[in-house]
């Protein structure tokens, strides 16, 4: 016979992990890899234009 607690410890932490993900920030933005890779590209050119040449 099933153990209760086993079946309700594991539902209880099934219930916790799914509560932490639809509280996620990240979860209602979306961010194609593309963007992404445009931003880091970005932000290394603007580095590399405010270094002084030597």
């Amino acid at each position: 016979m099933i153990d209760n607690f086993s079946l309700g410890l594991t539902h209880v932490l099934m219930a916790i992990a799914l509560w932490r993900l639809l509280h996620r920030d990240d979860l209602d933005r979306e961010v194609s890899p593309r963007l992404l890779w445009q931003q880091s590209r970005d932000a290394e050119r603007a580095e590399a234009d405010a270094r002084p040449d030597a």
